[in-house]
């Protein structure tokens, strides 16, 4: 009785140990390309070309050369008093076609610095925008005129029209907004005419932009709290909803929602980036997640790698480059 006993148990341990063990079929590794020590926490990066623009935390921000890909090159840096800041740079953007750079102090206004004289020049112009910013986007009307939006966690979303006068040499704030959101924002993204604000625990709310006129379309409660958002059309776009995991939204046309597909429920997801069917997760203390992006909305996970903690990712050229606490990490999907 006490060897059948002991076999039964055996069994039961085998199948529960088998079930328990995770499928390592079909996972994705990283390969490490290079690493850029920021000194500062690297909170953001953009990429455009060969330049990386790097959002440094408490060092302020970086520019570097990535023309050989593996062997990054520091062009500038300025510090938080050369910016003219006091908290940590947080978000960081660049629109080639007016040679303008953004960067956002974090919880605070906007900071628009003009590069125009050349990479080695840069020239901060001031602040815009709201005291409360949580993040912000950018889009350029033509060579002399751009308008940023804000996710204002205070009042909603508000907007901003700068205009060059090539009269004076100067940009100057033409026109302006704001419109009330259901809740206070955290995160904003842009496609075409389309831009969603993510509302924390209530969710996100698409607006509708029709030549600065700002108009609520649909609002949708989700799990958790909607931290950012990655808009990869006018109707398809992924939300992190930190404990909540992630979202795969896909909307009609009709303003129907032909999926919405959640996933990476165990994990804290603060952003989201994609590449074609390759999705990187920011985890925060745990690293990134990778998933790979199927037919009708679904997604399957393709590994958690622990490279420290990260706040961004964004893919270029088919690198990905991870914002950590130890810096920028240019890394390479191995399928």
């Amino acid at each position: 009785m006490m060897i059948i006993r002991s076999i039964f148990t055996a069994l039961i341990s085998f199948f529960i140990l088998g079930c328990m063990e995770p499928n390592k079929e079909n996972l994705w590794n990283l390969d490490s390309v290079a690493h850029l020590k920021t000194e500062g926490y690297c909170r953001d990066v953009f990429i455009s070309g060969d330049s990386v623009f790097i959002a440094a935390g408490q060092a302020g921000i970086q520019l570097w050369d990535i023309s050989s890909i593996v062997s990054p090159k520091i062009i500038w840096d300025m510090t938080l008093t050369e910016i003219g800041a006091n908290k940590e740079i947080s978000q960081i953007e660049y629109e080639p076609s007016i040679k303008q750079l953004f960067i956002l102090e974090s919880n605070e206004r906007p900071i628009h610095i003009d590069l125009s004289r050349g990479d080695s020049s840069p020239i901060v112009l001031g602040q815009f925008s709201s005291e409360k910013t949580k993040e912000f986007r950018v889009i350029t009307n033509n060579s002399d005129s751009f308008t940023a939006f804000a996710a204002d966690n205070d009042d909603g979303l508000k907007w901003s029209r700068f205009d060059y006068d090539t009269t004076f040499g100067i940009w100057f704030n033409s026109a302006g907004g704001e419109i009330t959101s259901r809740g206070n924002p955290n995160g904003i993204d842009i496609y075409g005419s389309s831009l969603i604000l993510t509302l924390d625990q209530l969710g996100i709310e698409l607006y509708q932009n029709n030549l600065e006129i700002l108009s609520s379309r649909i609002h949708k409660d989700l799990d958790g709290n909607a931290r950012s958002v990655k808009m990869i059309s006018e109707q398809e776009f992924y939300i992190a909803c930190e404990d909540g995991g992630a979202y795969r939204l896909f909307l009609s046309n009709s303003l129907e929602w032909q999926y919405m597909v959640q996933f990476a429920k165990d994990l804290f997801v603060t952003h989201v980036s994609s590449n074609n069917d390759q999705i990187s997760l920011s985890c925060a203390s745990n690293g990134l997640a990778l998933y790979e992006s199927k037919q009708n909305g679904q997604v399957e996970e393709r590994g958690i790698h622990d490279i420290g903690y990260v706040y961004h990712t964004e893919f270029s050229n088919d690198y990905l480059f991870a914002a950590t606490r130890d810096g920028l990490q240019i890394l390479m999907i191995l399928e």
